[in-house]
């Protein structure tokens, strides 16, 4: 194989690659929908199908990653390791569209970062909120019960109070 199979190459994974992260953060962004309306059984269908697109990703990323390492075993230089610096090098006549490639393939992987943040922090602000509401609705429930047998148990219902003065 030649440099400019190599190159064609490159250039449909990095495409697949970009095709394949835009459709993850479309999904992610279901996910993320469907979290605030509450839309139990299609959250765990989109999770599923995040799942599935995260270990295509996955392939797609050591397919580009083996291209790349081939290319510079071809071109017997293994001392340069910025990718755009490689093919700028390299593959001057496809530097342009390859570098435009993979700038936009970044962008792309920091939107999907920012999204699944964003969901991060918005179920850490629920679940805290929840807890402290709950804290101060039943403060008598502070620790753990136990049964007689040492495992965690549940309360039943809230403590029963006695007032022995009466």
């Amino acid at each position: 194989m030649n440099l400019d199979e190599y190159t064609v190459k490159l250039e449909d994974c990095l495409k697949r690659q970009l095709e394949a992260f835009r459709n993850f953060y479309s999904s992610e962004e279901k996910v993320k929908q469907h979290i605030v309306l509450k839309n139990w059984t299609e959250l765990d269908s989109e999770i599923a199908y995040l799942q599935k697109q995260a270990g295509e990703i996955d392939k797609i990323e050591m397919e580009r990653n083996n291209i790349y390492n081939a290319m510079r075993l071809y071109c017997n230089d293994t001392s340069v390791s910025n990718f755009y610096a490689f093919i700028s090098k390299y593959c001057p006549e496809k530097s342009i569209y390859l570098n435009s490639l993979y700038r936009d393939l970044k962008v792309s992987v920091i939107k999907v970062k920012a999204l699944t943040m964003r969901i991060d922090a918005y179920l850490s602000t629920i679940t805290t909120t929840v807890t402290k509401v709950l804290e101060e609705t039943f403060p008598m429930r502070k620790g753990t019960i136990y049964d007689n047998k040492g495992a965690n148990k549940v309360a039943a219902a809230p403590p029963l109070v006695l007032d022995r003065q009466l």
